[in-house]
């Protein structure tokens, strides 16, 4: 089936460089031009090839280990034979390796025989090597973007490409196929009934979709003001701390001034967009019995503009999404692991108080106080203080024009979503045309962006600090925002559960629906009037709904912050440990990311891992805390701990 040929091989030794002739023998599907290639390839690099394929030869020998075999005594054409291998094979797969790593897909030189048709069937099927390398490292690169934090990014890039779309054939619709109405463009006249359930329904459409945005751009923000490994370091070198994890006003001016940058415009643009968006349609009522909903052409053109600055910004940050943010607990722990930050060396169980006081000490020795914690604990009191203004700036008027409303007419509670009673309509003091009071009276918009921003931030505090605590009950993957090994887990949201997220979502998106049915801008006029009559309505019962709702979600807030930490072994005596008091800092998680003696020089936080006390204390020795995948135990109140 082929030839036998004699070759001369050279064979590196041990104790130095020796000549010897063998003979080789080219098996089935061999040629003279692969055969010169390799053996004059392998003068050079036998060692290497020796050390790879003597795996198998291992095994033989386990079989008969009183049968002692010499290496040269097998050739490796042999062992590459009993594979499967040929001399093309292995030339393919060597060049495959080095060049796959440049994404360069290599065709190797086809053979018009059948020999060659057989190998190349041959190897489709059993080696796992060769031209798909090219391949799967672009199908890594494709997989490195829509996974995590980036994958995150592009969600909300086509939401936001989804929305702009829309709201482009909506322009195209209303400069077309509407008509002038009282000198504004109607996109229905006629009933009045239908058009309120028409006004209705696209307002809770307008909200839906400002949610989102504003959702989406509040991810983002995160992404672009989480800080990179140096820019903490750096932070930590000053003796400040960052935010981890969250989105922060306290990072804006630590990051880069680019990212900074386009943070700042993506939040803008998203606030703006929930008040403009709201001031797209109004109504007018022309007399008893027709009605018309109207659009600003203008406020439409407006909005389809901040709509497009939005999806050109985020796709400017995955084109340039080659730095590396702490934007998950995992992604911190991940990094103070792996190089351990000098700055809180031996200092695990540093507090929020020391770092205010100044006391970045890390040869301090200190005592474990265990406690019951309440989740309300783990945000800053700042924190605390403005997510209850930025709630009260909403609830207090709302409160108090239900009490005006509710005394100037004792029928507003029953009127329907959408309209209004003589006695609740107000005319605006000055001057103004339909479109400007429009905007004025979405205006209370940008408080409901204020509130959902603060509230994400409160809940995101409470979930990092529970997802921390949960380190110390025992061994688990860390959840990272790129860059996966091991058992480790990407997910797309950040901080906040994806349950916690949709409760968010809903409830602001009902919110702010509602709170565009509770005041809204109303114009009256008869048939043969010229001037119209802006004025500004309110609605009991929206007001009414709109503060439950505002009740529903402070409680939700309270019931989630009067919640117990998990205990060590469910035992009060022992607390836990890893519990963020104050805020989450990244000071106080580099403290507590020592690694193990033991566990150095391996990448352990790959697997599953837990924190706890890997050497124990004496009465003359304090003892160690630290990560690790093995077993440990438990602080002792009345032990030191470095």
């Amino acid at each position: 089936m082929s030839s036998i040929q004699e070759l001369t091989e050279y064979t590196t030794s041990r104790s130095g460089l020796a000549s010897r002739s063998t003979k080789s023998t080219l098996w089935p599907f061999h040629h003279r031009g692969t055969s010169e290639a390799a053996s004059t390839a392998r003068s050079s690099r036998l060692g290497r090839l020796r050390s790879s394929t003597w795996n198998s030869r291992s095994i033989l020998r386990s079989l008969d280990d009183t049968a002692s075999i010499d290496q040269s005594l097998v050739p490796d054409y042999v062992i590459n034979f009993m594979r499967g291998e040929t001399p093309e094979s292995l030339a393919r797969k060597k060049e495959a390796r080095q060049w796959g790593e440049r994404q360069v897909t290599i065709t190797p030189p086809r053979r018009d025989t059948l020999t060659s048709h057989l190998v190349e069937l041959s190897n489709h099927f059993t080696s796992s090597g060769g031209g798909a390398t090219g391949n799967g490292s672009h199908r890594s690169d494709l997989r490195r973007h829509f996974t995590g934090w980036r994958g995150g990014i592009v969600c909300n890039t086509l939401l936001a490409i989804l929305i702009l779309i829309v709201g482009i054939i909506s322009l195209i619709l209303v400069i077309t196929r509407t008509k002038v109405f009282s000198g504004q463009l109607a996109i229905f006249t006629g009933d009045c009934s239908t058009a309120t359930r028409i006004n209705i329904g696209v307002h809770v459409i307008i909200n839906v979709f400002t949610v989102v945005l504003l959702a989406g751009a509040n991810y983002v923000f995160q992404i672009l003001t989480s800080p990179t490994r140096h820019e903490v370091a750096e932070a930590h070198d000053r003796k400040q701390w960052l935010d981890i994890g969250m989105c922060s006003l306290r990072n804006f001016l630590h990051v880069s001034g680019f990212r900074a940058g386009l943070a700042a415009v993506i939040i803008v643009v998203a606030i703006a967009l929930q008040v403009i968006y709201n001031a797209v349609i109004f109504f007018t009522q022309t007399s008893q019995d027709e009605c018309a909903v109207n659009v600003s052409s203008a406020m439409l053109v407006i909005v389809a503009l901040l709509n497009v600055i939005l999806v050109v910004t985020m796709a400017v940050i995955l084109a340039r999404s080659s730095f590396d943010p702490l934007a998950t607990l995992g992604d911190a722990i991940r990094s103070f692991l792996r190089v351990p930050d000098p700055m809180t060396t031996n200092a695990s169980l540093l507090t929020k108080a020391d770092l205010h006081q100044g006391h970045w000490d890390t040869d301090v020795t200190k005592q474990y106080t265990p406690r019951s914690h309440f989740w309300l604990e783990a945000p800053s009191l700042t924190r605390w203080i403005l997510t209850i203004l930025s709630w009260l700036l909403i609830a207090g008027p709302t409160a108090v024009a239900i009490a005006l409303m509710a005394r100037a007419s004792s029928e507003g509670i029953t009127t329907p979503f959408g309209t209004t009673t003589p006695e609740t309509t107000f005319a605006f003091p000055a001057p103004v045309e339909i479109t400007q009071l429009a905007f004025v009276t979405a205006l209370p918009q940008l408080l409901l962006s204020t509130l959902y921003l603060s509230t994400n931030a409160l809940l995101t505090t409470l979930f990092l600090s529970h997802e921390l605590s949960l380190f110390a009950l025992g061994s688990r993957s860390l959840r990272v925002s790129s860059n996966p090994q091991g058992t480790q887990t990407a997910s797309l949201y950040l901080s906040l559960p994806r349950p916690v997220s949709w409760f968010l979502l809903a409830t602001f998106a009902a919110l702010g629906f509602v709170l565009s049915q509770a005041v809204f801008p109303i114009v009256t006029s008869t048939s043969t009037s010229i001037n119209l009559t802006p004025n500004v309505a309110f609605n009991t019962q929206a007001l009414l709904i709109l503060i439950v709702l505002l009740a529903v979600l402070l409680f939700s807030i309270l019931a989630l912050g009067f919640r117990r930490t998990p205990l060590v072994n469910n035992d009060a005596r022992n607390g836990n440990p890893l519990v963020l008091t104050g805020g989450v800092c990244s000071a106080l998680i580099s403290a507590r990311c020592q690694a193990s003696r033991s566990e150095t020089q391996g990448e352990f936080w790959l697997g599953p891992i837990t924190w706890g006390v890997v050497e124990e204390a004496t009465a003359t020795q304090p003892g160690r805390c630290a990560f690790t995948d093995n077993a440990i135990g438990i602080l002792d109140p009345e032990r030191e701990y470095t």
